[in-house]
């Protein structure tokens, strides 16, 4: 008997029909998204149709990551897995690979490594045979598999922007020729990004949905499990219109288009690279970085707030129960052969600077472990994490926005610490990579989807997502891949500063757009790798100073008069939530580089640094 793995045909059909019903929940502003968001989105939940009666399930099957038209991981052993009576012998045969075979647990789990492959666009077929049975998965092409993964911008889907065109064409009229906001420096707006995707068929699609109350790990989705509360949102697919563009979401994936971030991301590989692209996109709108880690590994050494956890803290800010997100949009992927992953995430932890890194890197360390023994070591221990350092939380104006302190501490959080330079890849996580968002605001005025703290130029996000992967990851030693990183800052005439980048990250040389994002203190500042976010304003604290010149890669800054002469003792740039070259006057960040790369948010005593 020969079976085709099925594709979850209903499932997709149901999804697609609650998207303008999501959208319609989402079109205006709310005063606070996330949980806003969250509340229209269950409430939709609460009122879809309830999943068909399940027919008895073949004993013989592909776990659900496994269909047609998926990419599998190149140069590397592919890691393959599925269900079978236990005991039952089962043989594997990818194209014309000689069969490897195995027996299923005694829970009725198999899984074989298959030997690697170079990239490759010729479509192969995997074969899996027992008692009699046959199951094939067809049009399978090798290249690289990257996980996409974080709370509600990376959930952000591609056709989301049109949910105000005109902002949409006046972000797209701004970017149009910015070197860092796009691929070759020609940005596309929303509903050109989607039609792209006809003439990218290489680009393969996995969307695993948002699985908001998984109490426990789950190994694979329904209807592999008898569960039909955590289904796979859309199997693997070719790269199309269609798929790219399904709807409008913020949540992650089950009612709505792609992620926008993942498909930006993806396309540069894809064209920079020449090779397949495996995107597998998992998010949920609203989660926090604790959802995304185990509850054993969370719950350490006495639980959470333990001081003899490894990472003590309130467990805050997640939308539900924690873990949640590990149990149902991680665990059934581990044993999936992986290239790296990107992460979109930091929001629902604003306010949090130590306490994230360190849960930020529980959770890299807990994912490497687990792909690596999860797929009998095909994936790398140490592979690749990219995240984006988040943008605004909302449309203030000025430093001294309620939301500029929590949104300064997590921004420096998400980057491991000032003393590690306030960048990735650095010494506490050489195997990351970073973008930035904190420059990317909207117009004022735009009708968001669930707030304005979802940007729609997701393609600059992505593109800085892409080149730091392309020089870190994939070798493009020569390709500048970060914004201006700061190597000195010393006090000269006068009380003038002068703030210097270094280490390749000046590019061509540094590119003011504005003199704004600079301020100063004299008194009160707190340490400068460990500043008293408290403190603001003049005379005592940070007041704005002037750009007074700049050279290929240094900035002079002079203090205010309202310092009253004294020396600066520590320097601060970019601490305001939301700066934006679309408030008048500007507030757009002073320092990029000639790639239009923005230099990242920081604090520093005057001092030289190394």
């Amino acid at each position: 008997m020969i079976l085709r793995q099925r594709t979850v045909g209903w499932w997709t059909v149901l999804m697609s029909a609650a998207i303008v019903v999501v959208a319609r929940a989402f079109t205006e502003p709310v005063a606070d998204p996330l949980s806003e968001a969250y509340a229209a989105y269950t409430k939709v939940e609460g009122e879809r149709t309830p999943a068909p009666p399940m027919a008895p399930l073949p004993d013989f099957r592909f776990a659900l990551i496994y269909s047609d038209s998926m990419v599998l991981q190149r140069d590397r052993p592919a890691s393959i897995w599925g269900w079978a009576p236990a005991g039952a012998s089962v043989s594997v045969t990818l194209g014309s690979d000689t069969a490897v075979t195995t027996t299923a647990s005694g829970a009725g789990k198999w899984r074989v490594s298959l030997a690697p492959h170079p990239a490759s666009t010729s479509a192969t077929t995997l074969t899996a045979t027992s008692g009699g049975s046959t199951i094939t998965i067809n049009d399978i092409l090798f290249g690289d598999v990257w996980l996409c993964s974080g709370q509600s911008n990376m959930a952000f889907s591609a056709p989301t922007p049109n949910n105000d065109k005109p902002m949409e064409g006046k972000i797209a009229a701004a970017y149009a020729s910015d070197p860092g906001a796009s691929i070759d420096g020609v940005y596309m707006n929303a509903t050109e990004g989607i039609a792209a995707a006809a003439n990218l068929p290489n680009i393969r699609l996995l969307v695993v949905g948002n699985r908001h109350d998984c109490k426990e790990p789950i190994d694979d989705f329904y209807p592999s499990i008898n569960d039909s509360a955590h289904p796979l949102a859309h199997p693997w697919a070719r790269a199309s219109p269609e798929n790219v563009g399904l709807g409008m979401d913020v949540m992650g994936g089950a009612s709505g288009g792609f992620s926008a971030t993942c498909w930006y991301f993806g396309m540069e590989l894809n064209k920079k690279l020449d090779i397949p692209i495996g995107l597998v996109h998992s998010s949920y709108g609203g989660s926090a970085v604790e959802d995304w880690i185990s509850n054993e590994t969370l719950n350490a050494n006495g639980g959470a707030t333990s001081p003899t956890n490894p990472c003590p803290g309130p467990v805050g800010s997640s939308m539900g129960l924690p873990s949640q997100q590990f149990n149902g949009q991680v665990h059934p992927l581990i044993n999936m052969t992986l290239k790296g992953a990107i992460w979109y995430q930091g929001e629902s932890n604003g306010g949090q600077n130590e306490l994230y890194s360190c849960r930020f890197e529980m959770m890299m360390h807990e994912w490497r472990r687990l792909w690596h023994e999860g797929t009998n070591g095909a994936t790398d221990p140490n592979f690749p994490i990219g995240f984006v350092q988040i943008g605004p939380y909302g449309q203030s104006m000025g430093p001294n926005s309620s939301n500029s302190e929590k949104c300064f501490a997590i921004r420096i959080g998400q980057t491991g610490g000032m003393e590690y330079g306030g960048t990735a890849p650095n010494k506490r996580w050489p195997n990351s990579f970073m973008s930035t968002g904190f420059d990317l605001m909207n117009p004022p005025g735009t009708k968001c989807l669930a707030g304005c703290i979802h940007i729609f130029n997701k393609q600059a996000v992505a593109h800085r997502l892409a080149v730091a992967a392309r020089h870190t990851v994939y070798n493009e030693s020569d390709l500048v891949y970060l914004g201006p990183v700061v190597s000195a800052v010393t006090a000269g005439p006068g009380n003038s500063i002068k703030v210097k980048y270094s280490g390749g990250t000046e590019g061509g040389g540094l590119k003011l757009r504005s003199k704004y994002g600079f301020e100063v203190c004299a008194s009160g500042c707190g340490d400068g790798f460990a500043a008293n976010l408290q403190v603001s304003g003049s005379p005592a604290g940070f007041a704005p100073a002037v750009v007074s010149e700049s050279t290929a890669n240094t900035v002079t800054i002079v203090p205010p008069t309202s310092l009253g002469g004294k020396p600066v003792l520590t320097v601060r740039y970019a601490f305001d939530d939301s700066p934006s070259q679309f408030f008048t006057p500007s507030t757009q960040p002073a320092v990029y580089n000639a790639e239009g790369l923005p230099a990242n948010p920081g604090v520093w005593n005057v001092t030289s640094l190394i």
